[in-house]
């Protein structure tokens, strides 16, 4: 009888004990999307959210330009975001602010999108959680998307980094304020890479025709001519020591210009790029087409085409919101956005452009 009361008793401590006792919370753990190896557009990523665990519940507070200084892009960016949320099913709250005066207590405690600004993303930059924000300009402690010409220029060395080009032909327009051009030459010379330059103005026909060593072909062309009794089929070669040529043009009429050019004066079979973003104007697509020049941007199969305001801001709207949640949520992997491709893990995000 003795050993039962005993035994009741310890049964009883051990309920009670139980009971008492305030599970721990359970830190989130990663979450992980499954890996996207195809780097070409073919859609952005279709996934449903509702099969990770959803562990952020708060607002997403975005921090966006003046309205009626900026109201041209808000609204498009605006749309973004919420077809994005749309999209995904995402259910949290969201709230757009001025970056100016946005409350920078409230954004602490739930999930920053923005601000848009350099300067204020350079003031800002670092201040909140790793997993609590994504600033919408180059930074270097928080995360980011932008509209920059870092990303753009990464993806343009990368890809030809794994075509294993070490070297490029390079044609400048004289009138283009050459920022783009010297940031994209101190990245491909300082991976100990080569380049053909060549500057062009009035007269540019000329000028390429020498870049491509076409004009050589010519004269020896006039000499065999004037020795031979019958007719020659002629056409020039090219030089060959590089196969791809790099744009880069005050504005997209002088890229087309410049492209052909190069087209005409027998640089058929050349790939031509073109960074672009300092592009604001309408992309003529027939002139994109005609010439095979390669863009690097965000991708045009959205609502908003080859218009680069309407079409830049709509899509910077919507990869900000697909990649917040999944930054907020931790649910790390690769993604398709139509601003670019990205890898995010718990450290680090990775935006490419794309070459289209």
């Amino acid at each position: 009888c003795m050993i039962n009361k005993n035994l009741i008793l310890l049964l009883l401590l051990v309920i009670i004990t139980s009971c008492s006792s305030v599970p721990k919370e359970r830190a989130p753990s990663e979450q992980f999307l499954q890996k996207e190896d195809s780097i070409e557009f073919n859609g952005v990523t279709d996934i449903s959210f509702q099969d990770f665990e959803k562990i952020y519940f708060g607002k997403f507070i975005v921090a966006a330009p003046n309205y009626k200084e900026f109201s041209n892009f808000n609204t498009y960016f605006q749309l973004g975001v919420l077809t994005a949320a749309k999209k995904y099913g995402i259910s949290n709250v969201i709230e757009f602010e001025n970056q100016e005066n946005f409350d920078r207590s409230d954004a602490n405690n739930n999930f920053l999108i923005g601000p848009l600004s350099n300067d204020l993303v350079r003031k800002i930059d670092g201040l909140f959680l790793k997993d609590r924000a994504l600033l919408l300009n180059d930074a270097d402690e928080n995360f980011f998307i932008s509209l920059s010409e870092k990303p753009q220029i990464f993806a343009l060395s990368e890809h030809l980094e794994k075509n294993n080009t070490k070297r490029i032909g390079i044609i400048s327009d004289a009138t283009n304020d050459k920022f783009i051009e010297r940031e994209f030459k101190r990245s491909w010379f300082s991976a100990e890479n080569d380049a053909v330059t060549i500057e062009v103005g009035d007269g540019a026909s000329e000028r390429i025709e020498n870049f491509l060593d076409v004009s050589e072909s010519k004269l020896r062309y006039e000499k065999i001519d004037k020795a031979s009794f019958s007719k020659l089929e002629f056409v020039p070669r090219s030089r060959k020591d590089f196969k791809e040529i790099i744009i880069f043009p005050q504005n997209p009429t002088r890229l087309y210009e410049i492209a052909s050019l190069v087209r005409f004066n027998y640089g058929l079979s050349y790939e031509i790029f073109s960074l672009t973003s300092k592009f604001d104007q309408l992309i003529d697509k027939n002139e994109i087409s005609l010439h095979e020049i390669r863009l690097v941007d965000h991708t045009y199969e959205n609502k908003f085409g080859y218009d680069l305001s309407k079409s830049r801001s709509f899509s910077l709207g919507f990869d900000a919101m697909l990649i917040s949640y999944a930054i907020a949520n931790k649910i790390n992997g690769d993604y398709k956005g139509l601003l670019s491709a990205y890898n995010l893990s718990s450290s680090e995000l990775i935006a490419r452009p794309y070459i289209n």
